[in-house]
């Protein structure tokens, strides 16, 4: 057997409940990307999956994916191969930068909360701020919606149009878009700002929440 397959035997060793732990891990995974340890009911998930990591990475390689986990943030992330990317439309692709921004600023205050946490009009502010103009509300509720779905936000109510709706932000968003990543993608918006006429597809490899996953959260194990 292939050395770097041995660990699949790993799965022989699994009692009824850890094997049905393992099949649930690698659903959320595939179909959320991320497993966080800071949600409640992901934590026992997320120990599961870290200590038995050596079999989930042999798993995940027969389907030419990968597992990027990064254990002072408590994310692990599924890396998967072209066609398991996430396509965003540019809307998308300044808000989830718009996050990334927020996230840094508000990850070293102190909190009760488990999660930074914002207001909608924080968003929107910065949003605006940064294109130039100001975000509609259906783009709004758009985004929002699309950033929630992708694991990076979560809201306690569904009112994305809220101004003081609360927003927490997932350590997700930087496991994401790295700070050099970031950094380059802001440089890009500066110096060619937002294009009416940007494709909505897949960011590249600098300016992009998507490749990023795949690229760079590696690098985010350095911040």
């Amino acid at each position: 057997m292939n050395q770097d397959l041995d660990a699949l035997l790993l799965i022989r060793n699994l009692s009824r409940d850890e094997f049905e732990r393992f099949k649930t891990a690698v659903h959320i995974l595939t179909s959320k990307t991320f497993i966080i340890r800071g949600i409640d009911k992901e934590r026992e998930l997320y120990d599961f999956t870290i200590r038995n990591i050596a079999l989930f990475e042999a798993w995940f390689s027969c389907m030419n994916a990968v597992l990027i986990r990064n254990e002072s943030l408590g994310v692990i992330s599924f890396r998967g191969s072209g066609n398991t990317r996430l396509n965003f439309s540019k809307d998308e692709i300044c808000a989830v930068l718009v996050m990334r921004l927020l996230y840094e600023d508000k990850k070293l205050e102190v909190t009760l909360t488990k999660f930074p946490v914002i207001s909608v009009r924080d968003f929107q502010d910065k949003y605006n701020a940064m294109t130039g103009e100001e975000i509609k509300k259906t783009i709004l509720i758009k985004v929002l919606s699309r950033l929630s779905s992708c694991k990076l936000i979560s809201m306690e109510t569904h009112d994305y149009a809220d101004p003081e709706g609360i927003i927490q932000l997932y350590p997700s968003i930087p496991m994401s878009i790295d700070r050099n990543a970031l950094d380059t993608a802001l440089a890009f918006l500066e110096n060619k700002g937002v294009s009416d006429n940007t494709d909505d597809n897949t960011m590249d490899d600098n300016t992009t929440e998507d490749n990023t996953m795949d690229d760079q959260a590696e690098n985010s194990e350095d911040e």
